[in-house]
């Protein structure tokens, strides 16, 4: 005769398959969840990435009191460097950088090239708009007086 205890042993087949469903639909709505915040840190990074690279322009600029250019162009290889006026060098592997995947420059982007010069102006005001393949932009906005930001 089995006792009241016997049976409250381990997990029935329907109780085992009901967990299993339940784990499965939440892996199915959190992986496209994951996926939209990961490619919103790659926005954010990408952006911070460039103005970064400008304010390292700039600094380098007052350091060596040379002009740097920094160039926003994708078809040559690199999405953005930056190319020591005093030598016009073509860019090298330490100063060439690439957008992280499905990061893009959007049309309205102004700034296409900037230079930061020696007392820690840049020549033009402009924007860098990047955004991802679901359309979520954000900017880098450079001003005359040499100060970069993000929004």
């Amino acid at each position: 005769m089995l006792t009241y205890r016997s049976r409250l042993r381990g997990f029935t087949l329907v109780e085992m398959a009901v967990t299993i469903l339940l784990l499965g639909l939440v892996l199915a709505f959190s992986i496209p969840t994951f996926r939209s915040v990961s490619n919103s840190y790659q926005l954010k990074g990408a952006t911070e990435n460039i103005a970064g690279q400008l304010r390292l322009g700039r600094e380098r600029a007052i350091a060596t009191g040379q002009i740097q250019h920094f160039h926003l162009w994708p078809t040559t290889g690199a999405d953005y460097y930056i190319i020591d006026h005093a030598t016009e060098a073509v860019p090298k592997s330490w100063n060439r950088w690439m957008l992280p995947r499905g990061i893009t420059y959007y049309s309205g982007t102004t700034l296409s090239w900037v230079e930061m010069r020696p007392d820690g102006r840049a020549s033009f005001s402009g924007y860098v708009v990047l955004k991802d393949e679901r359309g979520r932009r954000d900017t880098v906005g450079v001003q005359v007086s040499g100060l970069v930001l993000t929004k």
